[in-house]
C-alpha cells in the first residue's frame, strides 16, 4: 500500500520550508544526528558542525521519565537547536501522552515530530492535528513492533522511525532482528516516507538497514564521539550509506 491522497496537508496550512519533497525522485539518503549526544555546552558549533558534514536532519529525543526511564529536553531545546540549525528539526516524542505536547513542540519550533505508536489507541487524530502545525508527521515502533501496528497509518505519516535498541539510552548496541520488518514497511509505505532508524547506527551497521529499505539514519554516538570530527563522522555515514543503496539498486537491476 503506497501514499494516496489521504497524505496531503490541509489545505489551510503550508507546509515548513525545508520539507517540501519532489514525488517519485529516488529516494535520499539523509543523515540525522542525535543532538543530545552533542557536546550541549557549545549546541550552535555542535549544529553547525554536522551541518557543514552535510546532515540533512537534527533529530531531537524527548523523553518523560514514563515511557523510558530517563528525562531528556523539551521544549526549550527544541527551540534553541531551531534557532541555530538551517536544516530541519525534528522532535522525537517519548513520552506516555504526547497529544498534551504535539501543540507546543510545534510551537517551539520543531519541523518534524514523531510518536509512538504504543502510547496512543488511535494515532491518527494526532497526527492530523501535527499536520494542521505545518509539520511533518510521522510515527516510531520499539524493537518489537510489528509492521501490523503501521499499516493504518501508512497514508497519514511522512516519516517513521524504527528503534533498533530499546527506547531510552544512548550507545547501546544494534538489534539486527528489529531492521528486519523493514523490507515489508518500505513495500508497504512505498518510495516517498521517509524510513529513519534509531539505535546502534554507525559506519559498520549502516549498510545493513539501507539495504533493508531505510534511507534516514539516526546516529549520536557515531557522530558526536567518532574518532573523527562530527562532519566527518557524518559525511562517513553518508558514504557508506549512499553505496548501500547503490549496490542494492544494481542488484535489483540485475
Amino acid at each position: 500500500m503506497g501514499r494516496g491522497a489521504g497524505n496531503s496537508l490541509p489545505p489551510s496550512r503550508e507546509i515548513r520550508v525545508g520539507l517540501q519533497r519532489r514525488k517519485g525522485t529516488r529516494m535520499k539518503i539523509k543523515i540525522a544526528p542525535s543532538i543530545m549526544v552533542s557536546d550541549l555546552t557549545r549546541l550552535a558549533e555542535s549544529v553547525h558542525e554536522v551541518e557543514d558534514g552535510g546532515a540533512a536532519v537534527m533529530h531531537v529525543d524527548v523523553m518523560d521519565g514514563h515511557f523510558v526511564p530517563s528525562m531528556q529536553a523539551g521544549t526549550t531545546m527544541v527551540s534553541a537547536v531551531k534557532q541555530c540549525a538551517r536544516a530541519p528539526v525534528e522532535a522525537h516524542l517519548m513520552v506516555d501522552n504526547p497529544g498534551e505536547h504535539i501543540d507546543d513542540f510545534a510551537e517551539a519550533g520543531a519541523d518534524i515530530i514523531l510518536i509512538h505508536t504504543e502510547v496512543v489507541d488511535d494515532p491518527a487524530p494526532l497526527l492530523h492535528r501535527i499536520r494542521e502545525h505545518g509539520c511533518w508527521c510521522g510515527v516510531s515502533i520499539k524493537p518489537q513492533t510489528g509492521p501490523d501496528a503501521i499499516e493504518p497509518l501508512a497514508d497519514k505519516i511522512d516519516s517513521l522511525l524504527v528503534m533498533t535498541v530499546e527506547p531510552g539510552y544512548s550507545g547501546q548496541s544494534f538489534m539486527e532482528s528489529a531492521a528486519d520488518k523493514i523490507p515489508a514497511l518500505r513495500e508497504m509505505l512505498g518510495p516517498d516516507v521517509d524510513i529513519g532508524v534509531d539505535g546502534g547506527i554507525k559506519p559498520e551497521t549502516a549498510p545493513a538497514v539501507v539495504r533493508r529499505g531505510a534511507n534516514l539514519l539516526v546516529a549520536g554516538s557515531a557522530v558526536f564521539r567518532a574518532d573523527v570530527s562530527p562532519a566527518e563522522a557524518v559525511q562517513r555515514l553518508q558514504r557508506v550509506a549512499e553505496e548501500a543503496m547503490t549496490a542494492g539498486d544494481a542488484d535489483k537491476d540485475a
